[in-house]
């Protein structure tokens, strides 16, 4: 059962008591409609970044030899956040022991999904499932949660409940387009520093758009009030789907220039607009403009306008997530939360050949807006699980979850680490091409990940690496609770 509304009809206002709100978290509410007399802006709504064993991503890393000596993530706590659990395939129980949360129906998040409850169209799907089957693939005595996430609001609540339950490691292969400049600012990252006070570890992906990405300095050579975009007036994409989204640099200062943009397609005819009014002594702006579907699969031209306000030192941002840009730039192509500086953000590369393979050609890269290495780490895709079929989970989405499951797989195998302190050992024993900590790539990061060989624990339940282990401290802040592992 679907609501009769969708993304575009939800709103957010920054109180929680918003009479008719459908959803509430500590800071905010959701209601239907554009609200009049109250501040407010769009409800960020997410987009994925899109058979138990997912056995390529366990060998690719190297999973199985722990596996083995009886390393399999038992005693930690890892919950799969998502926007799509509801699709014809998707069937969490088939996951064995799992707790299901519903952030949406509840802002405490202690009501189950159920499948029953109404639920917006952009929820149906497999998306979620995949992912948690990669993670107990990879780390299969994990505590495993399953949670609903469809917006910013519900993200909040997750974040509070994961906190307020002692989660070791979310894994979030979803991303944000509205809330920032892709700097590590905004309300979504802000919620990440939340975490990270805890000691609760946010794997997240860095998302599936270099090819579908472009950004610089907003020019106008010719005065004819369009943005020269490298001299052609525009930006040729081939998109599938949702529209692009043209964002700008002033998310501190909404207000200051008002631009448009308009999308059309071969035959020269708009098809898409993106027109809303930035005002900064209006009740919402928001330096951003969300072109919606297209009418059909093929090749649009895009054109940013200056309607009112100084271009002076302007940048903007274009990302098609549903296709590709021609003459775009992968550089700088990781979305929100990805671009926070507490999250441990993930690359993704082919399983199959997964030591020699560059990264995949879609796999975003950094740096961020304000010029920090991203991703962090790359982990593998192309996965079996059951939604999907053999080998046929791609992205970031695939790669994020198996990643998560490496930081579980890591800590059950050294109780007296947090998750960040895990995360530090996989970035030291990542495997790459020429990339390090200290100078990581900007599609790889530190590298691949990939656990080293162990050996027979000792009775204590530590063993000797084969691979060098380089720490780099990112400081857990809370005690262990986990029961030492037995061979």
């Amino acid at each position: 059962m679907s609501y009769p509304w969708d993304a575009q009809d939800l709103w957010r206002v920054e109180d929680p008591n918003t009479p008719g709100a459908i959803a509430t978290s500590a800071t905010g509410a959701v209601v239907v409609g554009e609200p009049v007399g109250v501040p407010h802006s769009r409800e960020p709504v997410p987009e994925p970044a899109d058979a138990f064993s997912a056995i390529e991503g366990v060998g690719a890393m190297g999973a199985d030899g722990w596996h083995d000596r009886g390393f399999t993530g038992a005693g930690v706590r890892v919950a799969v956040l998502d926007v799509q659990w509801y699709g014809a395939e998707a069937d969490p129980e088939q996951l064995g022991d799992v707790t299901t949360h519903d952030c949406w129906f509840t802002p405490s998040c202690d009501a189950p999904m159920d499948t029953n409850r109404a639920r917006f169209g952009f929820e149906d799907g497999v998306h979620g499932v995949g992912c948690a089957e990669v993670v107990r693939g990879v780390a299969p005595d994990v505590e495993l949660h399953l949670v609903r996430t469809n917006g910013m609001t519900t993200l909040e609540n997750a974040f509070d409940w994961a906190i307020r339950e002692d989660i070791d490691v979310l894994s979030l292969s979803i991303a944000y387009f509205n809330t920032s400049y892709y700097d590590g600012t905004g309300p979504v990252n802000q919620l990440v520093e939340r975490l990270r006070a805890a000691d609760v570890l946010l794997v997240v992906a860095g998302g599936n758009y270099a090819r579908g990405h472009w950004e610089g300095a907003f020019t106008d050579g010719d005065g004819d009030g369009r943005m020269d975009f490298d001299g052609h007036n525009g930006l040729w994409m081939q998109l599938s789907g949702g529209g692009p989204y043209v964002s700008w640099d002033q998310f501190r200062a909404c207000g200051l220039t008002d631009l448009d943009a308009v999308l059309y397609d071969a035959n020269g005819d708009i098809v898409a607009r993106g027109d809303a009014v930035q005002d900064a002594f209006g009740e919402s702006c928001s330096p951003l403009e969300r072109l919606g579907s297209v009418p059909e699969d093929g090749w649009y031209f895009l054109e940013v306008r200056d309607v009112r306000g100084s271009t002076v030192g302007l940048r903007v941002n274009v990302l098609a997530t549903s296709g590709r840009i021609e003459g775009g730039d992968a550089h700088g192509s990781v979305a929100d939360p990805g671009s926070a500086a507490d999250a441990l953000t993930v690359g993704a590369v082919r399983a199959q050949g997964y030591l020699q393979n560059d990264v995949e050609s879609f796999s975003s890269q950094g740096p961020t807006a304000d010029g920090r290495a991203k991703p962090d780490l790359v982990g593998p895709d192309g996965l079996t699980v059951a939604p999907y079929g053999a080998e046929g989970f791609f992205g970031t989405s695939a790669a994020t979850p198996a990643v998560a499951g490496a930081v579980a797989l890591v800590m059950s195998e050294d109780p007296s680490l947090g998750p960040y302190e895990a995360a530090d050992r996989l970035r030291g024993w990542a495997w790459g091409d020429g990339a390090s900590f200290e100078s990581p790539d900007p599609a790889f990061g530190a590298g691949r990940v990939r656990l080293p060989a162990p050996e027979t624990p000792s009775p204590c339940g530590h063993r000797p690496l084969v691979m060098p282990l380089l720490l780099f401290p990112w400081f857990g802040r809370r005690a262990r609770r986990l029961q030492t592992p037995t061979a």
